[in-house]
């Protein structure tokens, strides 16, 4: 018998060697070095892009990986486990299985199933609606997923669209994709947004108004981009209309259903006032999941853990410890810097400036992802406003520009999360990703420097 009795897949082999070449490295380099700190994260980025691993096991990769080498404290290496987005996405996960095993799913669905069901593109647009409109009043966009990814797997049911239609996967990406991507531009929407205003009243004293933000992004890379958004999904994936609307599952429990309903409104109102009353959404979604999760309470199954799958939870985790390794290691820092200095970055060049620091931002986004590009680039900002003759404040805006700018799923945590608990793969979304980035930047950005222009800013 031989000693190995099995066979992988190149994509798996050649995950093998990556990583067994990147710990060979780690025990060869100097401790300490930012080249340690490099292999890691380039391993890590390399495989969550690919999606050659299943994403939980990369995470755990990471992991290991960074403790063998002792690359960082471990309070650094497993700070995605203190951050409260992966927390949210635990409580998340909960009130989701909540919400599919009272019915309360099955409810929503059969209210908003004759609006949608008139045809595809009508449901693809009415999908990307309600996540588009949540982003105004629920302050998390993993918040927002986590409500609306349940209702749409409900809904899709009844249209009567099967595991695998393409009708299925674009209903899906309208509703997760507009819960995040558009809300760059609306300030308390995301979480690099409101990095960016910590970290600039930080640095610089500087804290734009809620108008003023959604002014100078939300026309052209929040509203024209979430419609161009959807016409990519409806032509990347060209789904039949929708079948008639099945009646409602039967067997609901009514008093179920009304603790689920009255917990969400409280989950929703407490989401729509954190200004006010300063607690984390991560730590009001473990609130109300607690609940769901009491013995007695018949919102969740038996042994509700051993039916729920903690993959996102640990993903989260490992992608959030990448940004934290990455920045607290001065690796991002040090890129930034360096492509500041070769750049072709000049006083009056606007035309040119605006196009390059869009560029540095959309790179550091791929390295240290989405929240960790205002936390990297906005201590440079006085730098930038020396080299481009800018104000501070337009350096600081500028990084909008690429944290709104996604390439690929893996810099979003939130995207993440949406396509694991809807069953969609990293394909399905780099299907809609990757062209509308290219369109970005060949047209978004362009018209997005007029409109800085009209406005005075630069």
């Amino acid at each position: 018998m031989p000693f190995c009795a099995f066979s992988l897949p190149w994509r798996q082999a050649a995950s093998l060697v990556a990583t067994g070449t990147a710990l060979a490295l780690l025990l060869l380099i100097p401790a300490g070095s930012f080249l340690q700190t490099g292999v890691i994260v380039a391993l890590g980025i390399g495989l969550w892009a690919t999606g050659w691993l299943p994403q939980w096991l990369t995470a755990l990769i990471f992991f290991t990986l960074c403790m063998v080498a002792k690359v960082a404290p471990a309070s650094v290496i497993f700070a995605g486990f203190e951050s409260a987005a992966t927390w949210l996405v635990f409580s998340g996960m909960v009130i989701g299985a909540a919400i599919h095993h009272t019915g309360l799913g099955d409810r929503v669905a059969a209210t908003l199933g004759p609006r949608l069901a008139t045809g595809y593109p009508q449901a693809v647009i009415g999908a990307g609606l309600l996540g588009l409109i949540a982003a105004f009043f629920m302050p998390s966009a993993m918040g927002r997923i986590v409500l609306l990814v349940p209702v749409l797997l409900t809904l899709i049911g009844r249209l009567g669209y099967a595991e695998n239609d393409p009708g299925r996967h674009g209903i899906l990406l309208a509703g997760i994709m507009s819960c995040f991507l558009p809300t760059f531009t609306i300030l308390p929407a995301n979480v690099p947004n409101n990095v960016l205003m910590g970290a600039s009243e930080a640095v610089l004293g500087y804290s734009p108004s809620y108008g003023e933000y959604l002014l100078l992004h939300f026309p052209i890379l929040g509203l024209l981009k979430w419609m161009l958004m959807m016409a990519v999904i409806l032509w990347q994936f060209r789904g039949g209309p929708p079948t008639s609307i099945p009646p409602a599952r039967a067997g609901h429990r009514p008093p179920e259903v009304a603790t689920m309903a009255a917990l969400l409104a409280f989950a929703v109102g407490m989401w729509m006032t954190d200004a006010w009353h300063g607690i984390s959404p991560a730590w009001i979604g473990m609130l109300v999941a607690l609940v769901c999760l009491f013995p007695g309470s018949r919102l969740m199954p038996e042994k509700p853990l051993s039916t729920m799958s903690l993959e996102p939870f640990v993903y989260v985790a490992g992608i959030v410890s990448l940004g934290a390794l990455a920045h607290e290691s001065g690796l991002g820092e040090a890129l930034a810097g360096r492509l500041v200095e070769v750049l072709p970055l000049a006083d009056g060049a606007d035309a040119g400036n605006f196009a390059w620091l869009a560029v540095i931002a959309t790179t550091l986004g791929l390295l240290v992802t989405l929240p960790g590009v205002p936390a990297v680039l906005t201590p440079l900002a006085p730098q930038l406003a020396d080299v481009t003759g800018w104000s501070a404040e337009a350096t600081v805006m500028s990084q909008v520009l690429g944290f709104s700018t996604v390439v690929l799923p893996y810099q979003s945590p939130p995207l993440v999360i949406g396509l694991l608990t809807s069953g969609l793969s990293m394909r399905h979304a780099v299907r809609v990703t990757l062209p509308l980035a290219l369109i970005t930047v060949g047209l978004l950005w362009p018209l997005d420097y007029l409109w800085w222009q009209w406005l005075g800013v630069i």
